[in-house]
């Protein structure tokens, strides 16, 4: 049988639960955002964002052009001086409007920045990759539906014996 503090209890946990799913989606948004200018100076980060984009089929942090603002190209890549001028900002910052390779659909030809030409963002995954971590810890906020409908059930069931108990004790067998 399930009692009043039982039920409570589930509840709190069940809206406890989305809260925190709800905090680390954000996060990682955080956390991913802040990794994309990393791409150039830090290998780790090069690592995992090319293997992520691949496997998951993503490309960026929140869409697939976030790597436009990202200063993600190292200077001695690109293959004239001319380019190197062209994209250097004002704060010397390197940004180039691409994206790695790593977010092109499969069997596309991306344009890479190396031809001057405007890469086109339909030719990346569509998906933005904390979208995609975001659905995965979501799918474990799922969970908590299957508590309701314990207790609903549980609730059902109490009510259920309780009127049982109810009639045996008013109706008694003669």
């Amino acid at each position: 049988m399930v009692t009043a503090v039982e039920a409570v209890v589930l509840i709190c946990y069940c809206a406890n639960l989305q809260y925190t799913l709800q905090t680390i989606s954000g996060e990682v948004e955080n956390i991913l955002t802040a990794s994309l200018c990393k791409y150039a100076t830090n290998r780790n980060w090069r690592l995992f964002w090319n293997q992520f984009q691949q496997h998951y089929y993503c490309c960026g942090s929140s869409q697939n052009t976030d790597w436009y603002q990202t200063a993600w190209v190292s200077p001695v890549v690109l293959s004239s001086f001319s380019l190197l001028k062209k994209y250097t900002q004002h704060n010397g910052k390197l940004i180039i409007p691409a994206a790695p390779i790593s977010c092109c659909l499969p069997n596309t030809i991306c344009n890479i920045f190396s031809d001057c030409e405007q890469p086109d963002p339909e030719k990346y995954h569509q998906n933005s990759c904390s979208s995609i971590i975001a659905n995965k810890i979501n799918s474990i906020g799922y969970t908590r539906y299957s508590f309701y409908a314990i207790l609903v059930i549980q609730i059902i069931s109490a009510v259920v014996k309780y009127e049982g108990y109810i009639q045996n004790n008013h109706n008694p067998k003669l």
